[in-house]
C-alpha cells in the first residue's frame, strides 16, 4: 500500500470518526425519535404512543388537494360499480378506500377539512353496510387534541413571555403521593387553560360532575392516589369518543393492544376503551404497573403518554451520567414534545379544577349523574329495539353505552348487559316480554369478500376458526364464495362475564354519588375513600 493511499485511508477514518462523534455528543431528544420509539416497543412489548411523523403536519395545499381529490375519485368508481352490479369491483374499491383512509389519519391538516370527514363517513358508511364496522378505524375527534396543539405551540416557542402573574393560591407540593410540581411550564399551562376556560374548563367540569364519582370509587378500590382521576381531563377532556390520530380511544385513550392486555374487548362489534368504567378499571391497573416499574408517579404519567421504554432509555442514561435515579425533570429536556408537555398538562388540570373558585371560574350547570339499570338482555337486539322497548329515546341508549360499535347489541353467546336509563328496567323487561318471536333477531351475518378464508374471518370477529366452521356446518377446506353470507359464531364477552357474575346474572341498579372536590392545595383528608356507591341493589 502506497504512502499516499495510507493517508487518504487515515483521514476518511479521521472524517467518518468525527461524524460518530458528532451523533453520539448529541442530547437523545435532538435525534429523531421516531426509530428509537420502535426499537423500545419491540424490545418492551408494549405500544408507541408517538407523536405523528414530522412530516404529517407539512403537507401542501396542491398535496392535500390531490388526496381529496383521489377520495371524491374513489366514491365515483364505487358508485358507478354498484350500478353496474360489479360485486368483485365494489369489493376492491372498499379495501382500497379502507386502507386509503388509514394512512390518511395520519395527517391531521388533511383530517381537519370538512371534505375529507364527509368522503370518511361516506366510505366508512359503504364499508360497514356490506362487510361491518372496520375494527378500529375512526375519526379523530375530541377538542382535546385541538388543545394540545395550542399548548404545545406556547411551550414552546423560542421566545416565551414570562409569566408575572403569580398563583392566587399556594401550590407547592405538600407530601403527596403524586408531586404538584409548579414550575415556569406548569405555570404557562395555568395561564393558557384560564385563557380558554370557555373552551376547555367548563365542558370538563360539566363531565367531571358525572364521571369522576364513578372514577373515584374505582380507583379507591384498585388503590390508586385520588389526584390521577384529573388524568382523564388531559388524556380526553373526559369525552367517552374522543379517538386520537395514534387510533387511541376513549376517556383514558387506550390503543387496542394496550386496552387488550389489561382485558378490554376491542372487536367489530364492542370497543371496551369507550366503556367508562371498564377502561377506568384497566387505566387504574395500567397505571399502578407503570408506577411498579419507575417507582415514580410522574415518570409513570410519562409512560402512560408515549412508550415506556423510551422513557426507561432515558432514565437508564440519566443513572449513568450521574448515579442516581432521576426525576420527571431531570430528563424534561430529552423527552418527546408531547410527553414534555403531558405532566404540566396534568398538574396544571389537577390544581385549576381542583380549585375553581380559587381561579375565579364560575359555577357551571352539572352533567347527567351516571345512574343506569345494567340490564341482561340474551339476544342482539338493535339499540332503536332497546330504547322502544325501555320507552326512552334511542340516543339516550347510544349515550349509556358507547362502547357498541354498531347499531345493535353484540352476538354473545350469554346474555349481554347493557344500560339503560336509571329506573326503566321495569318498563323494559314487560315491554320485551311481550315481544312477537318474529321480532326477535336470527343470527348475525358475514358478506365474505373474494379470496377470503375461514380463518381470516374468524381473526376479524375474534373467534376460533372451528366455531366458525361449526355455526355454519362445514368443514375445512371449505370453498368461500364472494358474496354469500355465513354465519357470525357468538362469542364470551369477558368483561360483560364479569358483570354477570357479580350479578349473578340479575338485572343490577348503579348510582354514583356525588363528586369529590378538594383542593389539592390543601394537605389531603385523612379519609382514605372519596366516593362510593349510593345504592346497589337488584333492580325491580
Amino acid at each position: 500500500m502506497t504512502r499516499r493511499t495510507l493517508l487518504i485511508t487515515a483521514a476518511l477514518a479521521g472524517l467518518v470518526l468525527a461524524v460518530l462523534w458528532q451523533q453520539s455528543s448529541r442530547r437523545p431528544a435532538d435525534r429523531e425519535t421516531s426509530g428509537l420509539s420502535d426499537v423500545f416497543a419491540l424490545a418492551s412489548g408494549t405500544d408507541v404512543h408517538a407523536n405523528p411523523p414530522p412530516s404529517s403536519d407539512s403537507l401542501s395545499e396542491a398535496e392535500i388537494l390531490r388526496h381529496l381529490e383521489r377520495l371524491h375519485r374513489l366514491q365515483a368508481d364505487l358508485a358507478r360499480a354498484r350500478a353496474a352490479r360489479d360485486a368483485d369491483r365494489v369489493e376492491h374499491l372498499l379495501d382500497t378506500a379502507i386502507g386509503t383512509l388509514g394512512r390518511l389519519l395520519e395527517r391531521p391538516r388533511l383530517v381537519e377539512r370538512p371534505q375529507f370527514r364527509r368522503a370518511f363517513h361516506a366510505l366508512t358508511t359503504a364499508y360497514q353496510v356490506r362487510y361491518g364496522v372496520p375494527d378500529t378505524l375512526r375519526l379523530p375527534e375530541g377538542e382535546i387534541y385541538s388543545l394540545r396543539r395550542g399548548l404545545s405551540s406556547v411551550l414552546n416557542q423560542e421566545d416565551r413571555p414570562s409569566i408575572t402573574k403569580s398563583l392566587p393560591v399556594d401550590l407547592r407540593n405538600q407530601n403527596r403521593p403524586v408531586p404538584l410540581t409548579v414550575n415556569r411550564p406548569v405555570k404557562e399551562t395555568i395561564s393558557f387553560l384560564l385563557d380558554h376556560k370557555q373552551q376547555y374548563l367548563y365542558p370538563w367540569l360539566r363531565r367531571a360532575s358525572t364521571y369522576f364519582p364513578m372514577i373515584e370509587q374505582i380507583f379507591a378500590e384498585e388503590g390508586v392516589p385520588d389526584e390521577l382521576k384529573y388524568l382523564a381531563l388531559a388524556e380526553s377532556g373526559l369525552d367517552p369518543h374522543a379517538q386520537s390520530r395514534a387510533q387511541a380511544a376513549g376517556i383514558w385513550q387506550f390503543v387496542a393492544r394496550t386496552g387488550r392486555q389489561y382485558g378490554l374487548t376491542v372487536d367489530p362489534w364492542v370497543d371496551e376503551r369507550l366503556d367508562p368504567e371498564k377502561s377506568t378499571r384497566a387505566a387504574a391497573r395500567h397505571l399502578k404497573d407503570l408506577y411498579d416499574k419507575f417507582g415514580d408517579w410522574q415518570l409513570a404519567l410519562a409512560g402512560y403518554n408515549c412508550d415506556p421504554g423510551v422513557v426507561e432509555y432515558h432514565a437508564r442514561q440519566y443513572r449513568k451520567r450521574t448515579g442516581r435515579a432521576p426525576s420527571f425533570w431531570d430528563i424534561y429536556d430529552d423527552l418527546p414534545e408531547e410527553t414534555r408537555n403531558y405532566v404540566p398538562l396534568f398538574t396544571a388540570t389537577a390544581i385549576i379544577t381542583s380549585n375553581p373558585t380559587t381561579f375565579d371560574l364560575k359555577r357551571v350547570q352539572a352533567g347527567p349523574r351516571y345512574a343506569f339499570d345494567y340490564v341482561p338482555v340474551e339476544v342482539a337486539l338493535r339499540l332503536d329495539q332497546l330504547a322502544r322497548l325501555a320507552e326512552v329515546e334511542p340516543n339516550q341508549v347510544r349515550a349509556l353505552n358507547p362502547e357498541l360499535r354498531s347499531d345493535r347489541l353484540p352476538p354473545s353467546n350469554a346474555p349481554y348487559y347493557v344500560r339503560l336509563p336509571y329506573g326503566t328496567y321495569s318498563t323494559f323487561a314487560s315491554n320485551y316480554a311481550a315481544l312477537p318471536e318474529e321480532e326477535r333477531p336470527e343470527t348475525l351475518q358475514h358478506v365474505l369478500q373474494s379470496g377470503e378464508t375461514p380463518g381470516e374471518v374468524a381473526r376479524r370477529y375474534h373467534v376460533d376458526r372451528t366455531d366458525l366452521l361449526t355455526v355454519n356446518e362445514t368443514s375445512y377446506p371449505v370453498t368461500m364464495t364472494a358474496g354469500k353470507a355465513i354465519a357470525t359464531p357468538e362469542k364470551t364477552y369477558e368483561g360483560n362475564a364479569r358483570v354477570a357474575q357479580s350479578a349473578e346474572h340479575e338485572p343490577i341498579r348503579v348510582q354514583y354519588g356525588s363528586r369529590a372536590v378538594r383542593s389539592l392545595a390543601a394537605n389531603p383528608p385523612s379519609a382514605g375513600l372519596t366516593a362510593s356507591l349510593t345504592s346497589s341493589a337488584s333492580a325491580p
